[in-house]
């Protein structure tokens, strides 16, 4: 749902080290040139959900790098988007908007459920009010796990969601378009030396990989792949 997707753009940011906890909300699982990667960022039930919890986290660490990757590569070649193209992200932003608007206010409403039980308000009580409002319990629950002080709360209640979810779908249709470019200058590469595509974007990310110093910190989780991220748009 659109709602969740613009939520992600606004959470599946880079975090710089601050002496995180080893363990659990919050650890460091990869660490590239923009900052560090931190474990839990997603809405996992690992009631309902079990084992997949660990694969859905390893997509979400894979996107995350994908995007660091994808910005350093554009910033390299000096890949700028086309008038044509920036005209296409303005509209699709603009038809966008009441859908991110919408998300704004739930997740407002969240942080700021969120930030009444840390401040000593009845979990319950906060709850029933906010499931008048169409918010599950298990939404309630995930937000609580990730504002875990009365600060932490206040920051997430005064951010400007809208803003937020607009910055991240724009930043999303430019590396959309982005890709386009990238894909063009790897097909080139092919040509050059002779190979097939999927070795050449392979070359490519490790390229930028190395440059953007991509490392795996958890070794439970994995590099993500170099292969068809220029195809699978």
């Amino acid at each position: 749902m659109i709602w969740r997707f613009a939520f992600m753009l606004v959470l599946a940011t880079a975090v710089p080290p601050t002496g995180l906890p080893a363990t659990g909300v919050g650890r460091v699982v990869a660490s590239t040139s923009s900052g560090s990667i931190l474990y839990g960022m997603i809405a996992c039930d690992p009631e309902s959900e079990g084992a997949d919890c660990h694969r859905y986290e390893q997509q979400r660490i894979d996107r995350r790098i994908h995007r660091v990757w994808i910005d350093a590569a554009m910033k390299t070649y000096g890949v700028t988007l086309t008038p044509e193209e920036k005209a296409s992200v303005e509209r699709n932003l603009a038809e966008a908007r009441a859908a991110i608007e919408r998300a704004a206010k739930r997740f407002h409403a969240l942080a700021v459920a969120a930030l009444r039980v840390r401040r000593g308000e009845d979990r319950a009580v906060v709850l029933a009010d906010i499931e008048h409002e169409g918010i599950p319990a298990r939404d309630f629950n995930w937000e609580l796990a990730h504002v875990r002080t009365v600060r932490d709360a206040e920051r997430a209640a005064a951010k400007d969601f809208v803003a937020d979810g607009e910055r991240g779908m724009r930043e999303y249709q430019v590396r959309m378009h982005g890709l386009g470019h990238l894909s063009e200058i790897v097909k080139q590469r092919a040509i050059a030396g002779h190979v097939g595509f999927e070795t050449a974007e392979e070359r490519f990310w490790s390229e930028i990989a190395r440059a953007t110093d991509t490392r795996i910190i958890d070794p439970v989780f994995a590099m993500p792949g170099r292969k068809a991220i220029l195809v699978n748009r």
